[in-house]
């Protein structure tokens, strides 16, 4: 292995959280773009080199259980370098303690509802990584108590020292982190974060073509001095002296190769089976975790909370406390969402979680949701989970609900408006769900609707699933692009796995066929997630495993969901409670 600095098993963990459940903790726009740009930095090839396997971000989290859980779950399979990294607010708990915040933190109970850096301390003591590094962009203001009183005031990477672990933090003693005025937060990082990425992308002239921290630093603090900013503390220099963190820009050399080439082969990565269960785990247990972790790395906080949903809806037949933990969680993320549109979403499938168990409260929250396109499914929803103990309900409520998305101007808006409507309505009122369905002019929404409509009627009408599925398929056929044709014949296959089960195991070879051509990553991503909801009513495993391989954690999280679902119905024995099989 060439001294790189880099070895096989490395782990960069980066955590950034931007919005609060509190208003004593404001929202800090630069946190995420600090974490999107420490990824960026990080995965430079020309720089830092890290290959994008080896970096899990984290954005939002909102459990602090659940964000030690997953640090300590990484860092105990990392044998080469771990670097954790976190912005966010940082505040000292009543003893002096520095407790990093997550979105639910309360300020008057930081180290219940937070994460205590001591927690962390422990994972990074105990971990077999060769190389351990910390780097907190954060402050400790506003909480500081006797502990920080005397002639001299501890900085953060004093309070946060970890013996043999390399800590560097934004600010000195019982000061703040600085942040750009209000104006321009949108687009800056925090100013530490910003001024460490600057300075790694520019070089340092007259270094070494590879630096290591001891180089960095003296740079980065005088930068920062000379602007009157936070000046950066260091703790545990030793540690990281022979660690070269970053090519030296400022030196003309080959892009650096950080990992040997016998070390990594993301081809046969890829191909390998999932990670086996661990012991006392179930096997529907271990796809539920992966599916809340790779939800914990999900930048956009509405496809989180989306993500969220649908893994409170995978383990609700097996621990429905944790399901109504989970909604509830998802909630409180999209009620902190500034952007309407996508607060709209996020809340529309927090009632589709919570109508089956709380109707009262899913339909508050459904009238709540101004935009109509996203108001009429809500409301449907819960038509839907209270048809059948009070009728009359769920009628004044599907009325109403058709009525808010009929005159919606916009074709488009209107047309996926009616498809949601006609998926929620599909097991409760077929009849209406269908006739909503046929007047959907777009065939890549008609065909899922009509599928929806036909998956719902299978049990029972078996030759109305018979006639709407084959009309769903001529429908889709005419779908001229692969992303959205892929995700309809998915669907398809779903319906008609109760009722001609070869013809749906052919349909799901194409669909996943179709995904895997398609040379957009997201596109790709998403197509493949709606295979796995298809290839899950009839295969759990291959769903599984299919599941397993995409890399975009929007998509991944509700596809390992489907998989953790179906495991639970169609494999008992893999879910929670069984005997042993």
């Amino acid at each position: 292995m060439a001294d790189t600095g880099l070895l096989a098993g490395s782990r960069a963990v980066l955590v950034g959280v931007s919005a609060y459940e509190y208003a004593e903790f404001p929202p800090i726009r630069p946190a995420r773009n600090s974490l999107e740009a420490m990824c960026s930095l990080l995965a430079d090839p020309a720089l830092c080199g890290w290959p994008p396997e080896w970096i899990t971000v984290i954005a939002n989290p909102i459990s602090a259980v659940d964000l030690a859980t997953q640090i300590a779950d990484l860092a105990e399979s990392t044998t080469g370098v771990l670097l954790l990294y976190y912005a966010g607010h940082g505040v000292l708990s009543a003893s002096g303690e520095l407790c990093l915040t997550v979105t639910s933190t309360r300020p008057d109970r930081p180290k219940i509802s937070g994460l205590p850096w001591e927690t962390l301390a422990e994972v990074l003591r105990s971990c077999a990584a060769t190389v351990r590094l910390a780097i907190l962009d954060c402050c400790f203001a506003g909480q500081a108590t006797e502990a920080l009183a005397g002639g001299s005031e501890p900085g953060l990477a004093d309070i946060a020292h970890v013996e043999g672990v390399y800590t560097l933090a934004a600010t000195t003693r019982n000061r703040a982190a600085h942040v750009s005025p209000p104006g321009q937060q949108d687009a800056a990082c925090t100013t530490f974060t910003g001024e460490l990425r600057d300075l790694i992308q520019c070089g340092i002239p007259g270094k070494a073509p590879q630096l290591t921290f001891s180089d960095i630093y003296p740079v980065l603090r005088q930068r920062l001095r000379a602007k009157g900013l936070p000046i950066p503390s260091q703790r545990g220099t030793s540690a990281v002296d022979k660690f070269h963190f970053s090519a030296n820009a400022a030196v003309p050399m080959e892009p650096v190769h950080n990992v040997a080439a016998e070390a990594y082969d993301a081809d046969a990565d890829a191909q390998q089976d999932p990670e086996p269960v661990r012991p006392g785990q179930s096997r529907h247990a271990g796809v539920v975790a992966d599916a809340l972790r790779a939800a914990q790395s999900i930048t956009g906080d509405g496809a989180k909370a989306q993500a969220l949903v649908t893994i409170a809806d995978a383990v609700a037949a097996t621990d429905p406390g944790r399901a109504a933990r989970l909604t509830d969680d998802a909630e409180r993320l999209a009620q902190s969402i500034p952007d309407p549109g996508v607060k709209a979403a996020a809340l529309t499938a927090v009632v589709r979680g919570l109508a089956a168990a709380d109707p009262d409260r899913a339909e508050r929250l459904a009238r709540a949701i101004t935009d109509p396109s996203f108001r009429a499914p809500a409301l449907a929803a819960v038509a839907s989970a209270v048809a059948a103990t009070d009728p009359d309900r769920a009628a004044r409520l599907t009325v109403g609900a058709e009525r808010l998305a009929q005159p919606i101007p916009d074709p488009d808006t209107k047309a996926a408006a009616l498809a949601a409507l006609a998926e929620r309505l599909a097991g409760t009122d077929p009849d209406r769900a269908e006739r909503l369905a046929q007047a959907i002019p777009s065939p890549g929404l008609r065909a899922p609707a009509l599928a929806a409509i036909a998956d719902a009627v299978a049990a029972a009408d078996p030759d109305r699933n018979a006639r709407i599925t084959a009309d769903a398929e001529r429908v889709a056929q005419a779908i001229p692009g692969a992303s959205l044709r892929a995700p309809a014949l998915a669907a398809i296959a779903k319906a008609m796995a109760a009722t001609n089960r070869r013809r749906a195991d052919r349909i799901i070879f194409d669909a996943e066929h179709l995904a895997q051509a398609i040379p957009d990553p997201v596109r790709k991503a998403a197509a493949l997630a709606a295979v796995v909801q298809g290839l899950a009513a009839t295969d759990a495993d291959r769903a599984e495993r299919l599941a397993q391989v995409i890399t975009d954690p929007s998509f991944r999280a509700p596809a390992l969901a489907a998989a953790a679902k179906a495991l639970a119905i169609t494999n008992p024995r893999h879910a929670p409670g069984s005997p042993p099989g």
